[in-house]
């Protein structure tokens, strides 16, 4: 299974030379950017290509990728393409889930909000990072309190000056582990209340790897490996669909 793997991405790799480093712009932070690298890295460097990571604000990921400068964006909604405002022509999908992105709710241990939902959230003003679109457009206006930080957001919930912070599990999960005051003091609502697959998208001049990094990437799914990398990172695996 791994020698055709490796020779269907040798194969088709025409558009990147071995040795070379591809280069993904992400707007995302870490732990997800992390795992993102850790699993790019992993499918590519059996095959002679390296991984670079660059965080950049949101906007500037599309325009680096579209243009060519970058090689990449590691994670972007199944739709990006056609909710994009941004032009987005050069992007191809690589067709293989690379993370399950779970947005919960957190809010102090003695708040009660029922079953987990947008509406529940919006009963109070929501903490959210700054430039989170898709939360942001769940958000009721008069409820948005946007920040720069999620560590920020939590502070708020639980000083009591915000009734509740949306946000990424994983980031949640990491920035409670770290916190230990703030693990005291706050809850996560385990249930989603929102959740869907994202998929890395390819510049159109690599569009001849993408059968390979399919490839690579079931392989990593199938051995288990894929699974091992997102529990060291507190990073949900995508979900079968």
């Amino acid at each position: 299974m791994r020698l055709l793997i490796t020779a269907l991405f040798f194969l088709t790799a025409a558009s990147a030379s071995a040795g070379e480093t591809l280069r993904f712009a992400t707007h995302t932070g870490p732990p997800l950017s992390h795992f993102l690298g850790e699993v790019l890295r992993n499918a590519l460097a059996p095959h002679g290509l390296g991984v670079e990571m660059i965080e950049m604000p949101g906007r500037r990921v599309i325009s680096e990728v579209n243009s060519g400068k970058m090689d990449g964006d590691p994670c972007r909604v199944d739709n990006f393409k056609q909710i994009s405002r941004d032009d987005t022509s050069n992007y191809v999908k690589v067709n293989e889930a690379i993370v399950l992105t779970r947005i919960v709710m957190v809010t102090g241990k003695e708040t009660r909000i029922g079953a987990p939902s947008w509406a529940a959230a919006n009963q109070g003003k929501i903490a959210f990072l700054r430039g989170s679109k898709r939360i942001r457009k769940n958000i009721q206006e008069k409820n948005r309190h946007p920040v720069t930080r999620n560590l920020y957001a939590l502070k708020l919930v639980a000083q009591g000056r915000i009734r509740s912070a949306v946000m990424f599990a994983s980031v949640a999960d990491l920035l409670l582990h770290d916190n230990p005051g703030l693990k005291e003091q706050l809850i996560i609502h385990e249930k989603a209340i929102m959740a869907y697959n994202q998929f890395p998208y390819l510049h159109r001049k690599h569009a001849d790897l993408i059968p390979g990094l399919e490839s690579s990437l079931k392989h990593l799914k199938h051995t288990g490996r894929f699974k091992k990398i997102a529990a060291r990172h507190w990073i949900n695996p995508p979900r079968e669909e």
